[in-house]
């Protein structure tokens, strides 16, 4: 018999646990922690949206005018600040104190 690999003898290894099963369950456990973090933070990054009037609509109610601009006037009917102007969430209505 000849020294060396013998290609018809399968080849047997010393240790018969895969080596890299430690290592593939903690990349799997890290990237479900990484998952649910970012996960937690798109819902609850969702929930504080700032209420900001544009900068001519806001230019207008200090005039005791609406704004004019047809962007403007299409957000207003559906409730909303003014995305185009720079303006974002919803329009805070004023509540008027009884006298």
């Amino acid at each position: 018999m000849r020294g060396g690999f013998d290609s018809l003898r399968p080849h047997q290894d010393i240790n018969p646990q895969p080596k890299n099963q430690n290592m593939k369950s903690s990349k799997s456990f890290l990237a479900l922690i990484v998952l649910s973090l970012a996960t937690a933070g798109f819902v609850f990054a969702a929930d504080k949206v700032e209420n900001k009037v544009a900068g001519c609509c806001a230019k207008a109610m200090a005039d005791g005018k609406t704004c004019a601009h047809p962007c403007c006037v299409d957000a207003a009917k559906a409730g909303n600040n003014c995305e185009k102007c720079k303006g974002s969430g919803k329009i805070e209505k004023k509540v008027e104190a009884k006298k």
